[in-house]
């Protein structure tokens, strides 16, 4: 099912530098000191990619420093909803991570049918409102629409994005049907990261070229880089649903564990759906913490794409070279200034 993606995602790339902030809020990071491991002759060489066991051990080894350190917190028995939530997190893959909606797998399934005509494909996708909706909106958007007629019909979105656009609004489409309802603030916070995750999309596709990566893959996968969030907001749904009542989780908690769990998460996903080890790690390092003298481009792209996506909502002056030093990027912030220069004003 998921074949075209693994083949899409699962390519052994030229590595990159990088590295991130600290999140101080729900929402997105601030800058901080970043982590840097110390460079190594081998880390220099390739990247060498993490399988899915490597991510679980991951989401376990932050899980239980999350528990442990909350446990001494004084407020601890005020908020048993944490320890709870730590439950719900700490289970195996195919409780942590629901499969994709039962629609979305046999969208994705059509598109994966190299046997399919392209007027047939047309036709199966046009059954689901969701898709032509995505469909027109990117055949019409401004990246494959400046200039052009205005498109109508789905065969003719199919033919002006490409099947690997059309891939790609399956995938937002896949994403789309994860969101659930944790309740209360928590349905606005939801909101605002699918909101974010949609908005990068574009911006990653634009940029990816500057660091050697596929514009479409970069497209596809920046609308995942947050899902791990996606993943957290829905074991809150589903806590609420075996509580019957409202879950109540201290903010500057959950800002905390949201910061720490949210890429490892997101990584655990991405194997789940079979999405392939490129992929993942990509998601799982988009803050760049570990490993940076390693050009992974993908992960670059989404570095850079999510800094931008932040500077442009908030409508934030734009420190082209501080972010190009925080995320120790290959070649120089000149080239950004010139691709993101009418989405962003330079600091």
């Amino acid at each position: 099912m998921f074949r075209f993606l693994s083949n899409m995602f699962d390519r052994t790339p030229k590595i990159s530098r990088s590295a991130d902030a600290s999140a101080t809020s729900i929402l997105h990071a601030r800058a901080s000191a970043p982590d840097f491991d110390e460079p190594t002759a081998d880390m220099m060489s390739e990247w060498s990619a993490r399988d899915a066991a490597f991510w679980l051990d991951r989401t376990s080894h932050v899980l239980d420093r999350l528990r442990s350190d909350w446990q001494k917190d004084p407020e601890c028995a005020k908020w048993p909803d944490v320890l709870q939530l730590i439950d719900q997190l700490g289970g195996p893959a195919e409780e942590i991570v629901r499969q994709l909606p039962a629609a979305a797998r046999d969208a994705m399934a059509i598109c994966d049918n190299a046997a399919i005509a392209r007027t047939e494909l047309a036709d199966r996708l046009s059954r689901d409102p969701s898709l032509v909706q995505g469909l027109l909106r990117q055949a019409n958007g401004a990246f494959y629409g400046a200039g052009l007629a205005p498109i109508l019909r789905v065969d003719s979105a199919i033919d002006r994005i490409g099947v690997v656009g059309t891939r790609a609004v399956v995938l937002a489409s896949c994403v789309d049907g994860l969101l659930s309802k944790p309740g209360n603030a928590y349905d606005v916070m939801l909101n605002a990261v699918w909101t974010h995750m949609v908005n990068t999309g574009p911006l990653a596709r634009l940029i990816a070229p500057e660091f050697g990566a596929d514009p479409e893959e970069a497209f596809a996968i920046a609308l995942l880089h947050d899902v791990g969030k996606l993943v957290m907001f829905d074991r809150i749904s589903t806590l609420r649903t075996v509580k019957r009542r409202s879950v109540e989780l201290p903010p500057a908690w959950l800002s905390l564990a949201i910061e720490q769990l949210h890429e490892p998460l997101g990584a655990v996903a991405a194997h789940r759906w079979g999405l392939g080890p490129h992929a993942a790690d990509a998601i799982g390092a988009h803050h760049r913490r570990q490993r940076p003298a390693m050009r992974h481009p993908l992960a670059e792209t989404l570095f850079l794409a999510e800094r931008a996506e932040h500077a442009a909502r908030d409508r934030d002056a734009f420190d082209f070279d501080g972010v190009w030093s925080l995320g120790q990027l290959p070649g120089d912030s000149v080239s950004g200034r010139g691709m993101l220069g009418r989405h962003l004003r330079a600091a």
